[in-house]
């Protein structure tokens, strides 16, 4: 087992068992989004954690953080976030052990377990960050949680300011600050930044983004001819697989068996009935709710905040540096939830505005999730303004999206049950 990264060691146990068996019991024209990630982050799990063996700087980042930036160093990036909820997805108990590990030592219940998985797991000593990078965003969630890495564990971390206000004072303020950063990352590491690496790692995820635009186009056709577990797939692909030629498969596997079901005239496995969109994020800790929702509800998922970009690629013919990193800036200020919750509440309200009726929904269902506190702040609004100006219903489900135990599976069904029966 490598010692410096354990939980992706860990986990990349359980994602070829997971592999394992859904090629034993799923047919092979089903679940294919699945299998496709399942064996493109085999991929990147066993190169990482080839990397880390070598002794290469492990740094950790926040989902937030544009990644594009660590590949201009020969690093092994480590999303903090994503971890804990990979886990969930794939193991019975999940994150719980190092969520309840980190309560005990005195953070607060309800602070984010996107972040609580890890401060656990340092507690136990399974991981070894030689640095740590965030921006201030998109919540007081992180910037109380990542005080703990830095004045408890006393690892190292580069903090880029970034704005409120998505103007371009704004956009070149944070483009300064990556710049900076860049720079910050590279004294500490001694390492000169590549920028030919840092530009191939954007052309990587300009490649990926181009499908995922296909993706979002065809996901607008009634019926669907995607299934819904495609939404955490593409959430899960992005920030564990960034800048990588796998995510770029994935996202061409899910763009060609859409392309191909609309040519055939098919729509995805289960009859539809129902059209959502989720204004917040989805559920990790039961990827077989996705199936319960497709066949037993008839109900598609068309998209949540994670895994719908609301930006362009960036342009990488320019030969101006500086313009490249105002670009990125940009596009980081407007990062799936990021956008949604760093910033003003009418973001969140236009956003979902806008998905209903670019995707012909017959409902919203809102994610209250434990450590969004910001973005909870705005149900009623949100609720209010899908009613009056779409005519259309919205769930709210209180839950903690990486813990079980705080909403069960069967709670949420019941609760979506209830709601397809009495409002729609």
């Amino acid at each position: 087992m490598s010692q410096r990264i354990r939980p992706y060691q860990i986990l990349y146990d359980m994602l070829r068992l997971t592999l394992e068996l859904v090629e034993r019991i799923v047919t092979e024209d089903e679940q294919i989004a699945l299998k496709s990630f399942l064996r493109n982050a085999l991929k990147v799990f066993k190169r990482t954690l080839h990397s880390a063996d070598q002794g290469k700087p492990v740094v950790g980042f926040h989902f937030a953080f544009p990644v594009e930036i660590l590949y201009a160093f020969d690093v092994v990036p480590f999303c903090i976030e994503a971890i804990p909820y990979l886990m969930a997805s794939l193991t019975p108990d999940g994150a719980e052990y190092y969520y309840d590990r980190i309560v005990a030592f005195g953070s607060p219940y309800h602070s984010c377990t996107s972040q609580k998985g890890i401060m656990g797991m340092l507690l136990e000593g399974l991981v070894d960050f030689d640095l740590m990078v965030c921006p201030t965003a998109p919540c007081d969630n992180t910037i109380a949680s990542y005080q703990f890495f830095s004045n408890y564990m006393k690892i190292p971390l580069l903090i880029s300011d970034m704005p409120h206000y998505k103007t371009e004072r704004g956009y070149q303020y944070y483009a300064d600050q990556l710049s900076h950063q860049m720079n910050e990352i590279g004294e500490y590491l001694k390492q000169e930044p590549d920028l030919e690496r840092f530009k191939a790692a954007i052309a990587r995820n300009n490649q990926a983004h181009e499908y995922l635009m296909e993706i979002n186009d065809m996901r607008r056709r009634i019926p669907s001819p995607i299934e819904s577990i495609v939404g955490p797939l593409i959430t899960a692909t992005t920030i564990l697989l960034p800048c990588t030629e796998e995510k770029i498969q994935i996202f061409k596997d899910i763009r060609d068996l859409m392309a191909k079901r609309i040519k055939k005239g098919e729509s995805r496995i289960g009859s539809e009935q129902f059209r959502s969109i989720w204004p917040n994020i989805t559920f990790f800790f039961d990827i077989g709710f996705y199936e319960w929702l497709d066949r037993e509800l008839k109900m598609s998922l068309l998209m949540d905040c994670t895994n719908h970009y609301y930006y362009n690629p960036i342009n990488l013919n320019q030969t101006d540096f500086e313009g490249i990193i105002q670009e990125l800036a940009q596009q980081v200020m407007n990062y799936p939830m990021t956008r949604q919750s760093q910033h003003f509440l009418e973001t969140i309200i236009n956003d979902s505005l806008w998905a209903a009726k670019t995707y012909q929904a017959d409902c919203a269902i809102f994610t209250a999730h434990l450590g969004c506190k910001q973005v909870a702040s705005a149900v009623q609004l949100v609720r209010e303004a899908l009613r009056d100006e779409l005519g259309i219903p919205m769930l709210t489900i209180e839950c903690d999206i990486g813990d079980k135990r705080f909403a069960s599976i069967e709670t949420i069904k019941y609760e979506l049950s209830e709601f397809v029966k009495t409002l729609l």
